[in-house]
């Protein structure tokens, strides 16, 4: 169904709202979000992959500032915006990472969010059969149950997530797990499980587990619930990702205006 209401998309400069390399976008029925769009290639007919990051439960409400705060260490908002992300997730990816404002991730919000507003406003950027979906604890949990539900993500990739998700639901979906086995917030028996059950079934799935993950700064007793610092830090999860794109037997996200 099409919209017939206005999509409205801000782009607030630099300094304002306090980020510095991050810009702010919103579609009125759906998201606030930020977004970081490489420097070389954005004004010539070069298409990019699109990287949606899913924050966790500490980040949901309408300040997108939490998105970036002291505790966020590692997570792709958080290094772009400070200047320390890895070369490949700067240059070679369009992220967007949208805020939540009540608790837990909805498909079918995820879905019009991408095919009524994102590819409406960078239809001719963004490379539909590239899309991914990432995503921490909480928003770990998300990213699997949107891929499941959607079927139309090239790749999924949770860090320390909380589960919930039967793996039979995931078959045919590229999967790479991070999680810190000394998480004291969401332990890694998911995880592991989800992986084990994924690989005997001949599923593209691999798993990095961290037996020291960092505890994420101002949170003391989150204890190894950081590994989101090692895992976007990973350059070859930047390779692996771009050797992943949708197969031609599935549709993608596509355009609704």
């Amino acid at each position: 169904m099409i919209r017939n209401h206005t999509i409205l998309l801000i782009i607030i400069v630099n300094g304002i709202m306090g980020f510095r390399n991050l810009q702010v976008i919103e579609d009125e029925l759906s998201y606030k979000a930020l977004i970081h769009m490489p420097k070389i290639g954005t004004n010539d007919n070069t298409i990019f992959p699109l990287l949606l990051y899913l924050h966790g439960a500490g980040e949901f409400g309408t300040d997108l500032r939490k998105l970036i705060e002291p505790g966020t260490k590692g997570t792709p908002c958080h290094e772009l915006e400070f200047g320390t992300a890895v070369q490949a997730l700067q240059e070679d990816f369009i992220v967007v990472a949208p805020q939540e404002s009540a608790y837990g991730w909805n498909p079918e919000k995820i879905s019009k969010f991408i095919q009524e507003f994102l590819l409406v406003k960078l239809a001719n950027k963004i490379d539909t059969r590239k899309i991914y979906i990432t995503g921490h604890s909480l928003g770990g949990s998300g990213a699997l149950l949107i891929a499941a539900a959607t079927k139309k993500f090239a790749a999924c990739v949770p860090v320390a997530p909380a589960g919930g998700v039967p793996p039979h639901r995931l078959y045919g979906i590229p999967i790479w797990l991070f999680h810190g086995t000394n998480d004291l917030v969401v332990p890694s028996h998911y995880s592991e499980h989800l992986y084990k059950t994924l690989y005997a079934s001949g599923q593209d799935v691999q798993l990095t587990l961290y037996p020291d993950a960092p505890t994420p700064p101002g949170w003391e007793t989150s204890i190894g619930h950081a590994s989101t610092i090692p895992a976007y830090a990973t350059e070859d999860l930047y390779l692996w990702l771009l050797s992943r794109q949708l197969p031609a037997d599935r549709t993608p996200f596509h355009r609704i205006n």
